[in-house]
């Protein structure tokens, strides 16, 4: 039995052929032999890794505060552009602008 690969984004709904793919493969066995086998030690020490970085995450989020400002449609569309994470990377462009006053300057 060969290895059945598939790339579903959830931005694309499933289409009838992609519904009738999955059905015939849900009653093969998944081959789990290429997953290392985790001691319990190593299962806990990774749901308390999972657990602090969720907090961290959520400590950084709390820092952050919500902004909205008008752009062009053309602005827009490059930052988009750029994928997952834009607002990210336009978040800290604009932190940097901060500490760099003559990028400001240029713009005024």
């Amino acid at each position: 039995m060969g290895m059945v690969r598939r790339i579903v984004r959830d931005d694309e709904p499933l289409t009838e052929k992609m519904i009738a793919e999955l059905e015939a493969l849900k009653d093969r066995p998944i081959d789990y032999s290429d997953d290392p086998k985790r001691t319990p030690e190593q299962i806990r020490r990774g749901r308390l890794l999972a657990q602090q970085i969720r907090e961290k995450q959520r400590q950084k989020l709390l820092k952050k505060q919500m902004f909205s400002l008008r752009l062009q449609k053309s602005t827009i569309s490059w930052w988009k552009a750029l994928g997952d994470g834009y607002t990210s990377i336009m978040a800290r462009l604009l932190d940097e602008a901060t500490r760099n006053p003559e990028w400001i300057s240029k713009c005024l």
